[in-house]
């Protein structure tokens, strides 16, 4: 079987190359994608992030390929690329999604793009065209638009309220607050619900809810399980494959 790194390197990134002043990268997004369409069978996964005496902080995560696993690491960094002390949670996911695309290169897929700096500063964002793709995906889907708000980064985020009109400001700001403070209470009742399955090990409802989640969606409700239920989902879904089997 050919060396799964050595056919990942060589894949064509040129489409999802996107470019921050001199510097090239792959958005986590298109990242995952291209390694999906080439490995169906890929995994990632978060893990706890570390802070240091000084408020800084560290973040990790693993993506599994072909059983081939690889570690990465990066500092939650400001625009600058400089370490933010005592970061916000916007920040924390923005480094842990850059984090996940770098743990992604690791495995080949795109890696030539990362060679030099992995981690280019932000450009100048169009706030007006950020404001208007907020409000587009607002009318369309509340609760989509803040799994998209989310995962922007905090110069974007700052750009949707930038690019309000003027007086409206504060008021966006607020809605993008209200938004995604209802997601996170729509992931704690998703793993109130996934956490009573597991317990009753009724695996229909459980692939039922999965199925209802995109894998960012899945991730955070994941978090929010405890360790005890997260070992109790793996061998529930063992005991479900095994049967079928």
């Amino acid at each position: 079987m050919e060396n799964t790194f050595k056919v990942l390197s060589q894949v064509d990134c040129g489409e999802f190359i996107e470019k921050k002043g001199n510097l090239s990268y792959i958005s986590w997004a298109s990242a995952w994608q291209k390694l999906c369409e080439q490995c169906p069978d890929a995994t990632y996964e978060h893990h706890d992030w570390i802070t240091t005496p000084s408020g800084e902080v560290m973040v990790f995560c693993t993506v599994t390929v072909g059983g081939v696993s690889h570690k990465a690491h990066l500092p939650v960094l400001d625009h600058k690329n400089k370490p933010i002390q005592i970061p916000n949670v916007f920040q924390l996911n923005t480094s842990m999604q850059r984090c996940f695309a770098k743990a992604i290169s690791m495995h080949g897929l795109g890696l030539y793009v990362y060679r030099g700096e992995d981690l280019p500063p932000a450009e100048e964002i169009d706030h007006t065209a950020m404001y208007e793709e907020f409000l587009r995906r607002h009318e369309d889907n509340k609760h989509n638009c803040a799994v998209w708000y989310s995962q922007l980064s905090e110069e974007e985020m700052n750009g949707v309220k930038e690019g309000s009109p003027k007086g409206k400001k504060t008021a966006t700001h607020q809605l993008t607050r209200d938004l995604v403070t209802q997601m996170h209470a729509n992931f704690d009742d998703y793993a109130e619900k996934l956490t009573e399955a597991v317990q009753n090990a009724d695996v229909m409802f459980i692939e039922q809810l999965q199925g209802e989640l995109e894998d960012y969606e899945r991730a955070c409700v994941k978090d929010r399980l405890s360790s005890e239920v997260k070992s109790q989902y793996k061998q529930v879904m063992i005991n479900a494959k095994a049967n079928k089997e």
